[in-house]
């Protein structure tokens, strides 16, 4: 039986990202009030396994940079779990690239 992933990598562009377990299930957490917007970003963390990074989509991305942006401004940056931010910025990279 696989072990339990300790870790999570999301590709873009310029960087793959990595967030903690924690990080991932408080940002999965966060995106809940987002309904069926955050349908395929919940799908795509699901469903990643330990060989590869969660891809999403350029909507999926835009929508997960906004939800991130709104979650600063409500408790402030420094309050985010490890490697939210950088999650954040490495997405407005992303969209700003195309």
């Amino acid at each position: 039986m696989p072990e339990r992933l300790d870790r999570v990598a999301i590709a873009t562009s310029r960087d793959v990202v990595e967030l903690s377990w924690a990080s991932r299930d408080s940002l999965l957490h966060e995106i809940r009030n987002l309904g069926e917007n955050a349908n395929p970003i919940r799908t795509a963390f699901e469903a990643v396994g330990a060989s590869r990074p969660v891809e999403l989509s350029r909507a999926d991305q835009a929508t997960l940079f906004s939800a991130i942006e709104l979650w600063a401004d409500s408790v402030t940056v420094d309050a985010l779990p490890p490697g939210i931010w950088r999650l954040r910025c490495a997405l407005g990279d992303q969209l700003a690239d195309a």
